[in-house]
């Protein structure tokens, strides 16, 4: 074998067994390769349940969306459970992805020296990636050399003798550039940490997937149908800008493009749906913004497990009811009244993780448009969210939380968000 004959190498820059991600077009194609040898391999060839779940966890990590990977998820996509299935009582994916982590040991086990490993962590559905020891520090394209090498050896010593201590003081330069950044790194950590509007939005502000906002719309208020005709080809022109699934308050709107305007100053990618439009699927493939109460089914979802809950004793009654304090009524607002007559709204602000979709959620609901007016000016507003900080327990970014807002009104115009009662877990 010619000594200067080059060998393929891994990705740049990985330390010996480290687990790294693949960004780069080059690693994820070398990932996916690695992939197709792993899945025509004996331990998986015979076995398209197993290989399904291998490669569904590995295609949706490799585009982007590894933080998709919950255990409902991959029941409804890979096993055709239905979104609501009972994780607690149907055991299949978990089942099915201890046994591919057995069936990716074997393949290891086996004639897979110097190949790309591709594992699944116990406790984790998400794989990592690592080369082995020999390929960790090489990058595409550089030379490794086999066979005699004893002549490139000593070359290497001589032209290192005489830059011996040119070396030393650029390690040590290095070295202290990799200190200082890294201090910097970690007061910029602190500093956002101590910001309470970086640490609320912190869920969808870390999230590597687009965020779904989905606004409420006239249809969503509806209590009784209407004889306008749903979307189909047939429907005018007229009767599309008219319909009640194309229609939504325009106080709401405004809210919707103050949470699209500090998403997207942070770098964030947002898309949009109305209430009517969103689909479960939408919600499942990542963190959504919900706007609206009355008006947005997604958000009516959410209630009746809440703390805090709506109620409708009449049609044109609404009331905030707390269940730990189920006299109490105030919270509540008339719809029958003028609205220039309306001197107070409410309303819930709420910031978990979906137990279905299992994805983040934010969630801002007045009982009237005033309401949820006042809660969007509180949610982007870093003064008004040092107020929640204040009462908030410790450890409150990391908690689920549901926040009861009130706001005067005067003559159809909002005033700030007062903070009524919270309630964290």
């Amino acid at each position: 074998m010619n000594a200067n004959q080059v060998h393929e190498a891994g990705p740049i820059a990985h330390s010996p067994n480290m687990a790294f991600s693949p960004g780069t077009e080059l690693e994820k194609e070398q990932a996916r390769n690695q992939l197709k040898r792993i899945l025509a391999s004996p331990a998986f060839h015979n076995s398209k349940r197993y290989a399904a779940v291998l490669k569904f966890i590995v295609e949706q990590t490799l585009g982007g969306y590894g933080d998709r990977l919950k255990e409902r998820t991959i029941g409804i996509e890979v096993f055709d459970r239905p979104p609501d299935y009972d994780t607690a009582t149907d055991h299949a994916v978990r089942s099915a992805v201890a046994e591919v982590r057995k069936r990716l040991a074997q393949y290891y086990l086996g004639n897979a020296e110097g190949e790309l490993r591709i594992e699944i962590l116990p406790g984790s559905y998400m794989p990592q990636f690592r080369w082995p020891e020999e390929k960790a520090y090489l990058s595409p394209g550089f030379p490794q050399f086999s066979g005699d090498q004893s002549g490139v050896a000593a070359a290497l010593s001589d032209s290192a003798h005489g830059s011996r201590s040119s070396w030393a003081r650029l390690f040590w330069i290095v070295a202290a550039v990799v200190v200082l950044a890294g201090a910097a790194v970690a007061y910029l950590d602190v500093a956002r940490a101590d910001d309470p509007l970086t640490a609320f939005w912190k869920p969808m502000l870390s999230s590597r997937t687009p965020i779904l906002l989905c606004i409420g719309n006239v249809e969503g208020g509806q209590q009784t149908p209407t004889d306008i005709p749903s979307l189909s080809p047939v429907l005018t022109l007229r009767e599309f800008h008219n319909s009640p699934f194309s229609t939504v308050n325009v106080y709401d709107s405004f809210t919707l493009a103050k949470f699209a305007g500090l998403l997207q100053a942070n770098g964030k990618k947002v898309r949009f749906e109305s209430q009517s439009d969103a689909t479960f699927t939408d919600l499942q493939s990542g963190p959504t913004i919900l706007v609206g109460l009355l008006n947005n089914s997604w958000t009516e979802r959410l209630m009746p497990k809440l703390r805090f809950t709506v109620e409708e004793p009449t049609p044109d009654k609404v009331i905030i009811r707390d269940r730990e304090n189920l006299s109490k009524s105030d919270w509540s607002i008339d719809y029958s009244i003028p609205y220039l007559d309306a001197t107070k709204d409410y309303a819930l602000v709420l910031r978990m993780v979906d137990p279905k979709t299992e994805q983040p959620v934010v969630v801002d609901a007045g009982i009237t448009v005033f309401g949820t007016s006042a809660a969007g000016d509180f949610l982007t507003n870093p003064n008004e969210l040092k107020k929640l900080a204040a009462i908030a327990p410790p450890g409150w970014e990391k908690k689920n939380m549901e926040i009861v807002l009130s706001t005067d009104v005067i003559r159809g115009r909002h005033g700030p968000a007062t903070i009524v009662a919270t309630n964290f877990w």
